[in-house]
């Protein structure tokens, strides 16, 4: 019987940590940093029809609001949209507006904190945001901020801070 041969796709241990420092979305700062704009970006984003009508096709095959909300909060952060606090902060309202739209249509859902109907995997819930974030603006993509142009850095006076050659060499011909 042969042997099995491991699989080697997966990453390599510790891979995440050699990328450039600031080079991924989330570790910028937010496009959103307000719950407000992040509330006002969303409520208009998902209002689309396209978008509205995809998600509540979704929600009528029994994909729950809170799952659907959770995956595009969460991919929101990871796009740079927003903090994931300001994430967990805008969920309720989301979940609120998804389930007005719903009894506006006449469409029975489920919020996800029932242990009843059927399951819906994380890669399915993911899948369904993907696609619908998919045709979202192209200016709505451009959250991460390019570090160039933020402003210079103040000197740094802490105790462990390293000083410069100028002003190591002043000190140490004060002493």
């Amino acid at each position: 019987m042969a042997k099995k041969m491991p699989s080697l796709s997966a990453p390599v241990p510790g891979q995440s940590l050699t990328a450039e420092p600031g080079s991924r979305p989330w570790e910028n700062p937010p496009k959103y940093a307000r719950v407000e704009d992040a509330l006002e970006f969303y409520l208009d984003d998902l209002s689309e029809p396209e978008k509205m009508a995809m998600a509540l096709e979704k929600i009528e095959e029994g994909v729950p609001i809170g799952l659907l909300v959770n995956t595009l909060q969460t991919l929101g952060t990871s796009k740079g949209l927003h903090t994931l606090d300001v994430g967990v902060l805008i969920s309720p309202v989301l979940i609120e507006f998804y389930k007005a739209a719903a009894e506006q249509e006449e469409i029975s859902y489920t919020i996800g904190d029932e242990d009843e109907g059927k399951k819906v995997s994380r890669a399915q819930a993911n899948k369904i945001v993907k696609d619908m974030m998919s045709s979202s603006k192209p200016e709505d993509e451009t959250a991460v901020v390019n570090m160039e142009e933020a402003e210079p850095e103040e000197q740094k006076k802490g105790l462990m801070s390293r000083r410069s050659g100028e002003e190591q060499t002043a000190t140490e011909e004060e002493m």
